[in-house]
């Protein structure tokens, strides 16, 4: 027998009352004078110390119905030998932390020793697991392995531990948690679940998802932070990097930890000189975006000091690597320099930038390497090309044809294999035209998504074409129309390529585009969805996914030395931070990977922090050894199910039932005799 609260038995001791009740027999204090007794003799009071108890079996219920009083207070149930048995041993999930911010210090052998300290504890009836986080949990020893081979469990844990390292990613602890709950297996479900969180617990890890889940209520987390010997320290992050400006400007967030100790620091490029370098300070608790000094030997890496962590000292810069692409102009090479000519304006719009380098080429003849696009206005090619341009557009080309005349319709209809195409000028008599439908949501025109760039109004187009299709089979789509309701823009996937025709060209006989802020944007939207991308390369921290071309095979270089053969369609994530080089069949380039920015805030917090979530944690009884809140739990479940205190109720009640009945005749047989 047990009892969920045993202090309530103490008031059994409350018998005493009936029993004294039941000595003292206070004679009746009143007295009424009757005639017919002035004759008889008055007996002589028994003195207190000779009273003799009576009425025993008055007396016995009474106390027994505060007996059972206090043992319905006390809540009995009846524990089973299983629980009992099970109620020892318990299944251990280690959490072990190998998130950047453990770099520190020795916190990672102290993080190891304490990991070896837990399961050494541990019974050979309990179940042990371990696994390590920083972005997502790791399992290393499962509840699994465990229980099939448990006598080698000490051995295969150190020899795991052993071959662990701290890494550079984040630490998402809330992620961890998350996974770590169904860790616990169904053999772990009669046992003491809780899991041993072994970490630095830093202000930069993540808790937000664990308000998105109900912690489990018979699991307990016991958190054994790891502190640092100081947590001064400073920490950079890249802010910007305006890759258009000639120096390729680099910004940099540095930031200080609150009440720091530490002032002074240097920005400076890594091996590079050191009148170059900028030496300031920054108060505790500051963050300040500074320019990087000035780059004279091109490092790809810079560096802060000034304090004992460098970790987090280090942002590493992907040198520009402008991609190139080939343009050709099917036309007259010696219209370059033309002011009226569209090779003019084309030659002057496509500018290198930081990410590409357009090579632009021109010539009445296909080249004999295949361009990435290729650009019709101004004259008609010969029909014997006709055939391998619809090749090339078919085989994966972009080509942007400019409709100049009723020539060009039987070039149309063989790139669209639609028949009746007709040309035609315009009216001649018409002032001019404007753009009055313009499918800006469409990729080919994306730039004009920014409003900034949507407002055509000023945009005069003085000679279009007049371009009739039967398309019944909808191969080519109207991306644009003039006020006259005609097609201005018209586009189509001709098999694996795109085709864009214009009725309208964009030098000044023809409209104001060349003229205009939209022309380059235009030309760079274009060149995007032909997979050349002007938008500068994303920031991309550990833990990221390297951007890559599903199309193709990699060789990835990881800042380690590290090779790996990647086929097509296979990713990879960065493991760490520095410079990856990728090469494919046809481009190599180098992508900077930085530390999170917010492994640099190592102040910690209060493991209380956790309880906030709804997470259950370890406390200080039970670390003493003495009642957890687990057993007290496993008790009130049990009493809850067995409801035990009914039956006490339903005895007392019957007690109390007998003994009013027996005081009631007892008074009855007093009466009586007097």
């Amino acid at each position: 027998m047990s009892w969920l609260f045993p202090l309530y038995l103490a008031g059994a001791a409350a018998i005493i009352a009936p029993i004294l009740l039941h000595l003292r027999r206070k004679p009746p204090q009143d007295r009424v004078e009757f005639s017919t007794l002035m004759f008889l003799d008055a007996s002589t009071p028994v003195p207190v110390s000779k009273r003799r108890l009576e009425n025993w079996l008055l007396l016995a219920l009474r106390c027994l119905a505060l007996i059972l009083l206090a043992l319905m207070f006390a809540r009995p149930f009846v524990q089973s030998e299983n629980a009992g048995a099970s109620s020892g041993d318990k299944a251990t999930l280690i959490l072990l932390d190998r998130s950047a911010s453990m770099r520190r210090d020795d916190l990672w052998k102290r993080g190891i020793a304490e990991a070896e300290r837990v399961f050494k504890e541990a019974k050979i009836t309990d179940r042990v697991a371990l696994a390590v986080f920083d972005r997502e949990m790791t399992p290393v020893w499962t509840f699994e392995e465990d229980r099939n081979t448990p006598g080698n469990r000490s051995a295969a844990l150190q020899s795991r531990l052993a071959e662990l390292a701290p890494g550079w990613d984040a630490t998402q602890l809330d992620r961890a948690l998350i996974a770590a709950v169904p860790a616990f297996d169904s053999s772990t479900a009669k046992l003491k679940k809780r899991i041993h969180l072994i970490t630095d617990l830093q202000e930069g890890t993540r808790l937000d998802a664990l308000r998105t889940m109900a912690w489990p209520a018979e699991l307990t987390l016991s958190v054994h932070r790891l502190d640092a010997a100081t947590n001064d320290n400073f920490s950079i992050a890249l802010a910007a990097r305006d890759e258009e400006s000639a120096e390729a400007l680099v910004r940099a967030r540095v930031s200080n930890t609150r009440d720091s100790a530490l002032r002074d620091f240097t920005l400076a490029w890594e091996k590079g000189p050191q009148a170059d370098a900028i030496a300031t300070q920054m108060p505790p608790g500051a963050s300040r975006i500074l320019n990087a000094p000035p780059n004279s030997t091109k490092a790809n890496v810079l560096a802060l000091t000034g304090d004992r962590y460098d970790f987090d000292n280090r942002l590493f810069i992907a040198p520009p690597q402008p991609r190139a692409v080939r343009i050709h102009f099917l036309g007259d090479e010696a219209t370059r320099d033309e002011a009226a000519s569209p090779l003019y304006y084309l030659t002057r719009a496509l500018q290198p930038t930081a990410t590409l380098a357009p090579v632009l080429t021109a010539g009445k003849a296909m080249p004999a390497q295949k361009p990435d696009v290729l650009v019709i206005s101004g004259s008609t090619p010969p029909a014997n090309l006709h055939a391998g341009l619809r090749d090339f557009v078919a085989g994966g080309g972009f080509l942007v044809e400019v409709a100049g005349s009723s020539a060009d319709a039987a070039l149309l209809q063989t790139l669209t294999g639609i028949s009746g195409v007709v040309i035609k000028d315009e009216d001649a008599n018409e002032d001019y035209r404007m753009l009055a439908d313009v499918k800006t949501e469409h990729p080919l025109l994306k730039p004009f998504a920014d409003p900034k760039l949507r407002d055509f109004t000023k945009l005069r187009f003085w000679k279009h074409r007049l371009i009739e299709i039967k398309d019944e089979g909808g191969k080519l789509e109207t991306l644009a129309k003039f006020d006259n309701g005609r097609p201005a823009i018209l586009s189509g996937r001709i098999g694996k390529g795109t085709l864009i025709v214009l009725a309208s060209g964009w030098h000044p006989a023809d409209s104001q585009l060349a003229l205009s802020t939209k022309f380059v944007p235009l030309l760079y939207g274009w060149l995007a969805a032909a997979g050349f991308s002007h938008d500068p390369a994303a920031t991309l921290l550990v833990g990221d996914a390297l951007p890559l071309d599903a199309a193709a095979a990699h060789t990835v270089k990881e800042p380690d030395g590290k090779v790996h053969e990647l086929k097509a369609g296979m990713g990879f994530t960065a493991g760490q931070a520095g410079l990856y080089q990728v090469r494919s069949e046809a481009l190599t380039r180098v992508i900077a990977v930085n530390l999170p920015p917010d492994e640099g805030r190592v102040l910690p917090l209060a493991p209380q922090k956790l309880a906030e979530y709804g997470i259950k944690l370890a406390g200080a009884a039970e670390k003493g050894g003495g009642e957890t809140s687990d057993e007290r739990l496993t008790a009130a479940d049990t009493e809850q199910r067995q409801q035990s205190w009914w039956y006490v109720l339903l005895i007392l009640l019957a007690v109390l039932v007998l003994e009013t009945w027996v005081a009631g005749r007892g008074r009855q047989t007093t009466l009586q005799t007097a």
